[in-house]
């Protein structure tokens, strides 16, 4: 279900975060993908720190689409920008904070204590599970909703 391509994009930025000492953690889809959630990851969503996100603009400058700023919506604010590798985009967000049901969620904690996965010879951070289940569960977005119902048949709820 996870493309090879996906999963040589994800070991160039381990390789990069890992040599500029970078702490981060995945998340999203290809997070719960390789958590074995029966889901199709469409891009790779990255989280950090917001000197681990604006570091990224210098690491992956030649991929940048939207270059990372500080940016905020009416349910998002972070460090945010957009990257192309190898033709699979990259999201990565610094000092993520989340609004749901009008509060904002700090999602920095997460950065904390990552979960690590194998993936090939790689040990991936992952946003755990029950932690990505709890955040989806508070979302009033569809395709969170529809995600919640992936992740709660992956953890046998």
């Amino acid at each position: 279900m996870i493309s090879q391509e996906f999963i040589k994009v994800l070991r160039r930025i381990n390789e990069r975060f890992q040599k500029h000492k970078i702490r981060w953690v995945l998340v999203g889809s290809l997070s719960l993908a390789l958590q074995d959630v029966k889901i199709k990851p469409k891009d790779i969503d990255i989280l950090t720190d917001k000197e681990g996100a604006l570091k990224s603009n210098e690491i992956f400058k030649k991929h940048i689409k939207k270059a990372i700023v500080w940016r905020q919506t009416e349910r998002y604010d972070s460090f945010f920008g957009k990257f192309q590798i190898n033709g699979v985009v990259v999201e990565i967000m610094g000092d993520l904070n989340v609004k749901e049901r009008n509060k904002w969620i700090e999602l920095k904690p997460r950065l904390e204590k990552p979960q690590f996965i194998r993936v090939e010879d790689m040990l991936i951070p992952v946003s755990p599970l029950e932690d990505q289940l709890k955040l989806y569960k508070k979302s009033t977005n569809n395709k969170d909703k529809k995600r919640v119902r992936f992740i709660e048949k992956a953890l046998n709820l």
